[in-house]
């Protein structure tokens, strides 16, 4: 098991400090003064770090339901009321267990990585090393405070928190602009001081081309356009990665960390429990009735548009995305759709990053590693910044080499920026659904507007409560705005 994968018991204690209200003394237990003392001390830091990325509201279980089900391509009907309501935006208590975790899950790994940034700089090591390792903890900062910034980062801003938090701090709010600007440092400092590649256990782990495709999207969702082209060209002209034959195996545990993945949060499955590494946890409550929970389902709207170009053959990514009543038939976990669902036939359920290949049913700790950037979405984020800089023309090669890939055949020349935009959205809907990507689409594509409502309602009744001046942000939890009178609460809630 790779080394990062398992928070190591010696770092879980330093963690802790200051969590602990007992007035007891251990002489043994190591201290934030006493840690740090060598690399392999630095090493478990930065361990820490990938190891927050599990946490249910980084990227262990939350993501889906944050961006993919309240976006357009899914819904909830789950009957645990609240989590069917947040999908909508509409919150009883913004300490709402998805809510909260959402802001302190990522907060905790800002934390773990600002730990590393203020004590890893003066530890005795190879330089080298001490270089990667600093700049692993600024990608995994950006990282999170890219997630924070696109859920939470309204008119007020949120807390941008760049040195290890104390107890009684209460960090006020930064412009939003303020943290894009952070987010993009830190990743033009990691990008210079990150290798290429790994080998061996170190496999995984961010590299050069993991930081500049994050910095390329954090422009993206700034709509700099220009900007974020520029950066997508050096990870797709850097010759790291390339498209796997099959679309499908980049959801398959026995296929991580493969030529396509540029990120990918390392997962484990239930066997790595005791040692403090998860599984991810998403697909038991995403997937389908009986195996999992069905907590969220396609939209029969994003259903239909695999079928938009040819309506007697769908797209071919439809039968690794969604279970449905296919002709011919479609097993969901090894039981035949029609035998397992045969009251509810025209039922849809999510398949992506389920066990459905290898299992008889859906476990919490899914082994499947998240896929936080790889090349298919990088090519098609190319694609749309050169659209939207004026170029469809350039744009259009990109979107051919991902329907190449699954048999399809390259798009029609001569496409004007409108034409373009439509196709481009198409084919993300196609290649990206249900990888936490769709809500952010909506966002910087100013679609989550008056003007635009409509359209969406017309995809999913869940948009009938969408308010256009409230929900494209999430509420900052009461625990928060409650205890710092420097934290305001986004506008509506």
């Amino acid at each position: 098991m790779r080394p990062y994968k398992a928070l190591t018991p010696l770092l879980l204690g330093a963690l802790a400090l200051g969590c602990n209200d007992l007035d007891v003394t251990n002489p043994s237990q190591r201290t934030t003064d006493t840690f740090y003392r060598n690399e392999a001390d630095a090493l478990a830091a930065v361990n820490g770090t990938y190891h927050a990325l599990q946490e249910l509201g980084v990227f262990g279980r939350w993501q889906t339901f944050a961006d993919d089900a309240r976006s357009d391509i899914a819904t909830s009907r789950s009957p645990w009321t609240d989590l069917a309501n947040f999908t909508r935006t509409v919150l009883s208590s913004y300490n709402f267990e998805v809510n909260i975790h959402l802001w302190e899950h990522n907060y905790r790994t800002v934390f773990a990585a600002n730990q590393v940034l203020a004590n890893v700089p003066d530890v005795e090591m190879d330089a080298a090393r001490k270089a990667r390792f600093i700049a692993e903890a600024k990608f995994i900062r950006a990282l999170a405070y890219y997630n924070l910034v696109t859920y939470f980062g309204g008119p007020t801003g949120i807390p941008l928190v760049l040195e290890p938090s104390e107890v009684a701090d209460r960090p006020p709010s930064s412009p939003t602009a303020d943290v894009w600007a952070q987010i993009e440092k830190d990743l033009t400092e990691a990008r210079a001081d990150l290798p290429a590649s790994y080998s061996g256990a170190d496999v995984g782990r961010a590299t050069s081309g993991a930081a500049t495709a994050l910095l390329a999207k954090a422009h993206l969702q700034q709509r700099e356009w220009g900007e974020a082209a520029t950066l997508f060209a050096e990870v797709v002209g850097s010759g790291q990665y390339e498209l796997l034959p099959n679309f499908g195996d980049n959801f398959r545990a026995d296929r991580d960390n493969n030529r396509e993945s540029i990120f990918e949060v390392q997962f484990t499955d239930e066997g790595a429990l005791a040692e403090g590494s998860a599984g991810y946890s998403g697909p038991k409550l995403a997937g389908p009735c009986g195996p999992s929970f069905c907590d969220q389902n396609p939209t029969r709207w994003y259903f239909e548009q695999f079928f938009a170009e040819n309506p007697a053959v769908p797209d071919p990514r439809l039968d690794f995305t969604i279970f449905y009543n296919k002709p011919g038939g479609m097993d969901v976990f090894g039981t035949p759709f029609a035998e397992r669902y045969g009251d509810r036939l025209n039922d849809i359920f999510v398949k992506k990053y389920t066990q459905y290949y290898s299992r008889q049913d859906e476990i919490f700790d899914n082994p499947t590693n998240f896929k936080v950037l790889r090349l298919g979405g990088v090519l098609l984020m190319h694609a749309e910044a050169l659209n939207e800089s004026g170029n469809p023309g350039a744009a259009k090669g990109f979107v051919d080499q991902v329907r190449a890939r699954v048999g399809l055949g390259p798009l029609p020349p001569g496409l004007d920026q409108a034409q373009m935009r439509a196709r481009i959205e198409h084919e993300q809907l196609m290649e990206l659904g249900f990888e936490a990507e769709r809500f952010r689409y909506l966002q910087r594509q100013n679609m989550l507007t008056a003007e635009f409502l409509p359209t969406l309602k017309a995809h999913d009744p869940d948009f009938d409560v969408f308010d256009p001046a409230r929900s494209s942000l999430l509420p900052i939890p009461n625990s928060e705005t409650d205890l710092n009178a420097g934290v305001d609460q986004n506008p509506g809630y």
